[in-house]
């Protein structure tokens, strides 16, 4: 038998975003409470081996609406595959969520919009708050900085297959995308993807910044410390948080999302 939604029930909502003539595939988890909730955007990595639901679930629960999306070309998203899409999907999203009629659906309070990302999530929050100045709260977990690996290439012609390997291996899971179109994508666009060049343009944002001390994907002492270093520079406003853990924070998990809720409720 079904049985009928109590008005401010949470819920959770699959939502088709149209992008051109494609859709992004969302997941929209609505907390408690018929009044507008802030709402959380959480990116997640490449190709996306932790969707973070279990994040988003528990930020529900303490009252905040998450929003997870996958990109064009991944897990049951149309179109294709390419990181330059995934950038436009980001942007593409928020504007859909700050529709009047999508807002007042799904009690999104549209002043109150965070982003957070995980990995190659992490840049994607990062590079659309640094383009997007209505977007004052961002965190960065074990963000991921692809124009690296092309300063890694320039300094080791030796470790392009390898590089490509792992991309190429990742693809297999998306649409019409390979290793070879996505490093090019990158060398395509090398300084303007680079979060330690642009880290200028977050100095008036509010920044969460974290990293996991086993991180084998993304060594912190090339990803993370630097950026840190940077930001100092910039005068900007952020907080960071290390894990003693792997790449995907798996056994820290709950206190991630611990953090996570303190910090946005001192800051969204």
């Amino acid at each position: 038998m079904f049985r009928v939604q109590q008005p401010g029930a949470r819920k959770l909502s699959l939502l088709k975003i149209p992008s051109g003539n494609d859709y992004i595939v969302g997941r929209l988890y609505i907390a408690d409470g018929e009044e507008a909730k802030p709402t959380i955007v959480l990116l997640h990595g490449f190709p996306g081996v932790v969707l973070n639901l279990d994040i988003a679930a528990s930020l529900q629960d303490k009252g905040w609406n998450v929003l997870v999306i996958n990109y064009r070309g991944s897990w049951g998203s149309s179109g294709n595959y390419s990181f330059a899409n995934a950038i436009e999907d980001v942007q593409i999203t928020l504007k859909y969520i700050r529709q009047a009629d999508v807002a007042k659906e799904h009690r999104i309070d549209i002043e109150r919009i965070g982003l957070v990302g995980h990995s190659f999530g992490g840049f994607l929050a990062l590079k659309t708050a640094s383009v997007d100045p209505t977007i004052r709260v961002v965190a960065s977990l074990s963000g991921a900085n692809f124009s690296l690996f092309i300063k890694m290439i320039e300094q080791n012609p030796q470790l392009e297959n390898q590089i490509v390997q792992m991309l190429e291996d990742a693809t297999f899971f998306l649409k019409n995308s390979s290793g070879e179109k996505l490093i090019q994508e990158v060398r395509d666009h090398e300084d303007e993807w680079n979060t330690f060049l642009f880290a200028g343009d977050l100095a008036n944002r509010k920044l969460l910044i974290t990293a996991a001390t086993s991180d084998e994907e993304l060594p912190k002492e090339y990803f993370h410390d630097p950026f840190v270093q940077i930001l100092e520079g910039t005068g900007a406003k952020f907080e960071t948080a290390i894990f003693d853990t792997d790449h995907n924070y798996l056994d820290k998990r709950t206190e991630l999302t611990n953090i996570l809720h303190e910090w946005l409720l001192n800051n969204l």
